[in-house]
């Protein structure tokens, strides 16, 4: 079936789940990028600015989008844009490297597999783009896993703080995953609604961290 006009898609509800990869994407690559010389460890700055400059990238590939749904303003271009819809746990910087590597783990895959449930999207601009951004994914995720077993492992001491870092980054990877209202599931914009693509999340993150002796979300 043919995609979809931009003015059949002209919701709320589109406008929202734009703006909410969008501005999640771009607050998730300013949190990465503070920590460039910041981490650990060699390459773990190295990996730090290199997912920066794919999120920040990411932003500002879905920033047109929101443009052409909801018109250009100054709250459509990326520049000029003052109010943000990320998450509560991106609004500053993160604490410690057991924060950024939650954020790895689970914040950056929430946004993953909001993506992945629009690579078909009969908005054809948004699937384009879906498919593009998942190419650069796949690095991130080796990274959060890597991470989180080494942490895990290290000492009883970065263990208990990941722990805390992750409980807190679950709630914010859940409301990310909201955006998959029932009305962009029946216009075919994604093909799986909040709750299966809170199931989907799970079953992604779950065996790293009990594999890890972390206690699963």
């Amino acid at each position: 079936m043919a995609a979809l006009t931009h003015d059949v898609f002209a919701v709320p509800e589109l406008i929202e789940l734009v703006a909410s990869v969008a501005d999640n994407k771009l607050f998730l690559g300013k949190r990465y990028a503070e920590w460039c010389t910041g981490a650990p460890a060699l390459e773990a700055a190295v990996a730090a600015a290199s997912m920066a400059q794919d999120e920040i990238g990411h932003a500002r590939s879905l920033y047109p989008l929101l443009q052409d749904l909801a018109g250009r303003s100054e709250q459509t271009e990326p520049e000029s844009r003052t109010q943000f819809v990320h998450v509560r746990g991106l609004s500053s910087t993160f604490q410690s490297w057991t924060d950024f590597v939650a954020a790895n783990l689970l914040i950056d895959t929430a946004l993953t597999i909001l993506l992945e449930s629009a690579q078909a999207s009969s908005f054809e601009p948004l699937g384009q783009r879906a498919r593009r951004i998942l190419e650069e994914e796949r690095l991130h995720w080796l990274h959060a896993e890597g991470w989180t077993r080494r942490l895990a492992a290290a000492s009883p001491r970065l263990k208990l703080a990941l722990s805390a870092s992750i409980s807190a980054a679950a709630t914010d990877s859940k409301e990310i995953l909201r955006s998959a209202v029932a009305e962009l599931v029946e216009r075919r914009v994604v093909n799986a609604n909040t709750s299966m693509l809170g199931q989907k999340f799970e079953d992604r993150v779950n065996p790293v961290l009990r594999e890890s002796g972390l206690l699963p979300l």
